[in-house]
């Protein structure tokens, strides 16, 4: 029968119990305190139906007791009273159908089983010695007050007075004679009613016990539950945000995760026609825009695996849809070194592509339109000089400063696109390197001198090796122009030069401002110049380290920069020679 009146201690249903997680005033917000909860629409349904069925199970079985004993109405001692403590069941259980259990507080619900025990005592008395196994018709009620949230010992001392009233209740109706074996032989019952009481008392408060402790551990599980949501719902809108497409795979290559960007990314490289297609059907493509990246090769394919992917680019989609992406990755393990899978990055750089592209023909066309008036401009100079003897001398000095720098200017777009073509051509040949490096240093001295700073040439006389004397002397002047430029005054210049294991290496050295170190990487790039130096009054449009760069690599040699804020700057040029020339 359960607990048919006890589960609201407040007198509410329980459909009106809120628990941790239920719905409050926010606090500050009203400036009251929080009213208490209504009861929940269906409450007391649930409650009128607990109470009639625990009452109706007591009715059925009082009825077909009363029945039987009807049928054997001779042992009745009163059939009329026998039928009247039946008839007192019925009014409660009609009772317990009419009244309004959801306004009623649950401790008058106990009132049921004790009018219980009155009618079972009326019929007990009324049965006689006949039928006395009537009285065990109170275990129902015991059962009842057991399990309402009433002390143990209030529900056994109930059952305890409730129990040896039945059975001495027909002593004071007078039906029989008080003695004392007449007083001790029914005690069994009063007996069992309290070893009953007592029993469903402990275990009806164990398993409240264990339902309170459920439902705490069911309201954390929801809070917790939705404190996730609400960190998932966090992080799929910080996904969302981000302008970078992202893709989590576990280790066997199946998608954990994927943002609203990586998405839009995947629907673009989608065949026509196939809305969703896997890895292996999507198009990718290499740099050239054309050539498929195979299935094993791509990017993805490639993270799986396990490798570290760092700046991929590949080109998606097809026609003047398709984007360029940058691709990055980065492994996870579990706590074992195991491989766990992988986060994948997607980075459009299709605009910064498209603006280098656009760069580099702007400066082809405008190299090949300087080339026409600079041609013009050389050959009226050279006729100009011819005519030297006739011209005054300051005239010529003039014209001779003019057709230098328009060579220089020539030599410069020549560079430039011989660069974006992708054919500077160095002609390597047994070289006195060491004159190379004493007219360098005899040309950088003058402005070395000019600019109050002092240029040492220490490399050796005598040194030959394998180089293009005319590149190679384009780069020592770039180098030593830069060493000119970013010095301090009284500073100094050094240029050595020595034959190595690596091959011939050469090294230009200042005492300048130097160069931040986040800002190495980027010294050799096309039109770069550094915040100090764009600030400063210094010409340069940021070419000589870039033209210096291809000479070398040209050259098969390397070219790498040390450098320190406020001490100065260390370029070193290796050039790998024959064995020959090294050992010459």
């Amino acid at each position: 029968m359960g607990d048919p009146g006890g589960p609201a201690t407040d007198g509410r249903a329980d459909g009106a119990r809120k628990g941790p997680a239920g719905p409050r005033a926010p606090a500050g917000v009203t400036g009251r305190a929080t009213p208490p909860a209504r009861p929940a629409p269906g409450s007391g349904l649930s409650r009128r139906r607990r109470i009639v069925l625990s009452e109706l199970a007591l009715t059925i079985t009082f009825t077909l007791t009363v029945v039987l004993g009807l049928v054997g109405t001779a042992n009745l001692a009163s059939p009329a009273l026998f039928v009247a403590g039946w008839a007192l069941n019925l009014v409660v259980l009609a009772t317990c159908l009419v009244l309004p259990w959801h306004r009623i507080p649950s401790r008058w619900v106990n009132l049921v089983p004790l009018a219980d025990f009155v009618a079972i005592a009326v019929s007990r008395a009324a049965a006689g010695e006949g039928l006395t196994g009537v009285g065990l018709l109170a275990a129902f009620p015991t059962v009842w007050i057991a399990a309402s949230r009433v002390r143990t010992r209030t529900a056994v001392g109930t059952a305890v007075i409730a129990s040896l009233v039945i059975i001495w209740l027909p002593f004071f109706l007078g039906d029989l004679r008080m003695t004392l074996d007449a007083l001790v032989n029914p005690i069994l019952l009063p007996v069992m009613m309290t070893g009953l009481a007592a029993f469903v008392s402990e275990l009806t408060k164990d398993n409240r016990r264990r339902q309170e402790t459920l439902r705490a551990s069911q309201s954390a599980l929801r809070e917790s539950v939705e404190a996730g949501r609400r960190r998932e719902r966090l992080l799929g809108t910080v996904l969302d945000t981000v302008g970078v497409g992202l893709l989590a795979l576990d280790e066997r290559g199946n998608d954990l995760l994927m943002n609203a960007r990586q998405r839009d990314s995947h629907t673009a490289a989608a065949p026509p026609g196939n809305p969703d297609p896997n890895e292996s059907e999507l198009l990718i493509f290499g740099a050239d825009r054309e050539t498929p990246v195979p299935p094993q090769e791509r990017p993805v394919a490639r993270a799986v695996q396990g490798q570290d992917l760092h700046g991929d680019q590949v080109w998606i989609g097809s026609g003047r849809a398709q984007r360029a992406l940058s691709v990055f990755s980065h492994s996870m393990y579990d706590d074992d070194g195991t491989f766990a899978g992988t986060v994948v990055s997607f980075n459009d750089v299709t605009e910064l592509l498209l603006a280098l592209e656009a760069k580099d023909d702007f400066l082809s066309n405008v190299s090949h339109e300087f080339r026409t008036p600079l041609t013009s401009i050389l050959g009226y100079l050279e006729v100009s000089l011819e005519l030297a003897e006739s011209l005054p001398e300051d005239v010529t000095h003039y014209l001779e400063v003019a057709r230098r720098n328009a060579l220089r200017l020539e030599q410069l777009v020549e560079d430039l696109l011989a660069i974006n073509a992708g054919t500077f051509a160095v002609n390597p040949e047994p070289t006195d390197v060491g004159l190379v490096l004493a007219e360098a240093a005899d040309s950088g001295l003058v402005r070395a001198t000019r600019a109050g700073l002092h240029l040492v040439n220490q490399a050796p006389r005598a040194l030959t090796a394998v180089a293009d004397p005319v590149r190679l002397g384009q780069a020592l002047d770039n180098l030593l122009s830069n060493a000119v430029k970013y010095n301090r005054p009284g500073g100094s210049i050094t240029l050595d030069a020595s034959m190595e294991d690596e091959g011939l290496t050469v090294r230009v050295e200042d005492t300048g401002i130097g160069i931040a170190a986040e800002e190495l990487d980027q010294v050799f790039d096309r039109f770069f110049r550094s915040p100090s130096a764009r600030a400063s009054t210094v010409p340069g449009v940021g070419l000589g380290l870039l033209i210096t760069r291809s000479i070398v690599s040209e050259h098969g040699g390397s070219i790498t920069v040390r450098s320190e804020p406020g001490r100065g700057t260390c370029f070193t040029i290796v050039l790998p020679q024959p064995a020959e020339s090294r050992t010459a």
